[in-house]
């Protein structure tokens, strides 16, 4: 009976919740949930079982309703706090992203790279290429591609930090503030959406400036990882972690203890930002480039989420910002 529930996979295997490629044996959890859970009743898995199921059920239980019933027609538009809350978390994703990126301009500027941040008082931030590049003396390059191999080795201690933070690492910084999705599920929406933020602006950067990864320096190097396909200055996991750092550590001011946890959030973005040297994908100068440019983002992002007497009505940042503030209360 399990074998007409199967996605094509490992035969032979009991299903589990969550597996994909196992046979499922008809009454388990794997089963319902691939064949009429709420994954297949969202269209995440096709399910032409219930789809059928479904259609033959509506059939009976509407039959004796003449066209289409009695409407609701008392149902106002929705304000925009309702809204906020009735809608996914991936659709108010969007409204953050592009609330956060509409404020910003980037461009040319300062004998480097300039990003503004229109509508506010805040000076503009420029970042300036690095000197193993920009400089004419070779003695930088060398420098800093001798201190990629040195870093080396420390890949043998590092190596499940590396392969674990190629993808955004929650699980980190969860684990110095015990974060729970339950508790803090505004938390990592926040999380996510600075994450974004900084991937619209980090790659804006590497663009400008386009410089190679260190294992196009030297064939030494043999990075741990896929050297990624955008340019090298500035590291995009050092923006990403310091402004992530800097934004937590405002919601945990006002005691010894949580001073205590502002220096493991430091440490902490130093460490997933100095993986990438020793993973042989970045340069340090690529790390060091990366802070103010993140110290500069916290500011802009504190402004546009943290002042509500000022933020307008809709700002979707501010309704965000409110929401994780009261969960850290």
């Amino acid at each position: 009976m399990g074998r007409l529930f199967s996605n094509e996979g490992t035969e032979g295997t009991e299903g589990t919740e969550g597996t994909e490629g196992t046979e499922g044996t008809e009454g388990t959890e794997g089963t319902s949930g691939t064949v009429s859970g709420v994954s297949a009743y969202s269209g995440k898995i096709t399910s032409p079982l219930l789809a059928q199921g479904l259609m033959t059920t509506q059939g009976e239980i509407t039959r004796d309703v003449v066209g289409f019933g009695t409407p609701n027609t008392n149902i106002a538009q929705l304000g925009f706090d309702q809204a906020m809350a009735r809608w996914s978390k991936d659709v108010r994703s969007h409204q953050y992203l592009f609330e956060l990126v509409s404020g910003l301009s980037f461009a040319a500027g300062g004998g480097g790279a300039q990003l503004s941040f229109t509508g506010t008082a805040l000076p503009a931030f420029t970042m300036q290429g690095p000197a193993y590049e920009t400089n004419p003396q070779p003695q930088n390059l060398t420098d800093e591609l001798q201190k990629v191999l040195d870093y080396t080795a420390l890949r043998p201690d590092r190596l499940n930090e590396i392969l674990t933070q190629v993808t955004n690492p929650y699980a980190y910084f969860s684990m110095v503030l015990n974060l729970q999705p339950g508790r803090h599920r505004y938390t990592y929406e926040m999380m996510a959406a600075l994450f974004a933020l900084t991937d619209k602006v980090v790659m804006q950067f590497k663009h400008f400036f386009r410089i190679r990864r260190p294992a196009d320096r030297s064939r030494l190097v043999q990075p741990l990882l896929l050297t990624p396909s955008h340019g090298s200055y500035p590291a995009g996991h050092s923006v990403q972690s310091h402004l992530v750092a800097s934004v937590l550590k405002t919601l945990i001011v006002g005691n010894a203890a949580n001073t205590e946890t502002e220096v493991q959030l430091t440490r902490l973005a130093d460490r997933i930002s100095e993986n990438r040297i020793v993973a042989g994908v970045h340069y340090p100068e690529d790390i060091a480039a990366g802070v103010p440019l993140a110290q500069a983002l916290a500011g802009y992002f504190g402004l546009k989420a943290g002042n509500p007497g000022n933020a307008p009505a809709t700002s979707a940042v501010n309704w965000l910002w409110a929401r994780v503030n009261a969960e850290w209360q």
